[in-house]
């Protein structure tokens, strides 16, 4: 499913390094909400489905890298975008999931 929401967004955006940037920092939240939830509410089956399924399948590394080794083009600069983008997101939705989600008793 989650490959499915990548392909989608490639389609919907049509430079691939918007695309690619979009897809992880949409993970990286998701995965972020998730981690807090299945840690409060532990559901171990759920956790293995959502995180490396469909968050991995969203989000990749492989883009990232690929698109990085153009400097020419921007590369770094698009390597250090993912990276403050995404720990920014964490920073954002960490709080958020903890203030949301209640510990199971």
């Amino acid at each position: 499913m989650g490959s499915l929401v990548r392909y989608w967004l490639g389609i919907e955006l049509s430079d691939g390094r918007q695309a690619t940037l979009t897809a992880n920092l949409i993970g990286v939240g998701i995965a972020t909400f998730l981690l807090v939830l299945m840690q409060r509410r532990g559901n171990e089956n759920l956790r293995h489905f959502l995180l490396p399924g469909f968050c991995a399948g969203l989000t990749t590394f492989s883009a990232v890298a690929g698109l990085s080794l153009e400097p020419r083009e921007g590369g770094t600069l698009f390597l250090f975008h993912n990276v403050m983008f995404s720990m920014i997101i964490i920073l954002l939705v960490l709080p958020i999931a903890r203030k949301v989600i209640a510990v199971r008793p």
